[in-house]
């Protein structure tokens, strides 16, 4: 068993990301509503990209901390119905594939620099995250390891759960 943690990481800068996060929990919650969840705010169509309030009711909640979820994707992809099987496969794709909700504060400077900071970080920890799922596979000597993975989102894929590891 192991861990690791990645540091110097050139361009990244982890106390700017909790700058800018501590601003924005930090702001009323009129300006937060805009970017929550659906599931708070039934007038927003973002299900899972974007702000998760914390929950006062920590003993009958599993969320107890504000969260801010962001993916790859600035647009939804345009996806034809008849790719799916069933409606499972449909609802995880719309869902992974959901675009970003960026915060419009009415502060155009902290609303930029909040989006380029997270867009930039997303990258990083991206191309990280590729880059150590491809040396396992290497390490494994199983190269479809990677494959379960998928490119776009990089979020484990059960679908895909054919690849058995063999012992070598």
């Amino acid at each position: 068993f192991g861990f690791f943690y990645v540091v110097d990481v050139p361009e990244y800068s982890a106390s700017m990301e909790l700058k800018y996060l501590t601003k924005f929990f930090s702001l009323p919650e009129d300006l937060k509503s805009s970017t929550v969840v659906s599931g708070y705010n039934t007038t927003n169509e973002n299900v899972f990209r974007g702000y998760h309030p914390g929950l006062d009711d920590v003993k009958n909640s599993l969320q107890y901390k504000d969260v801010y979820n962001i993916g790859p994707h600035e647009t939804r992809l345009s996806m034809d119905e008849e790719e799916f099987t069933n409606p499972l496969e449909k609802m995880q794709s719309d869902i992974l594939q959901e675009a970003n909700v960026w915060p419009n504060t009415g502060d155009e400077e902290f609303d930029c620099k909040f989006k380029k900071t997270f867009q930039q970080g997303f990258k990083i920890r991206r191309t990280i995250g590729q880059h150590f799922i491809e040396s396992i596979s290497r390490s494994l000597n199983v190269p479809e390891f990677s494959g379960l993975f998928d490119d776009d989102e990089y979020e484990f894929q059960p679908w895909h759960s054919d690849v058995i590891l063999k012992e070598k």
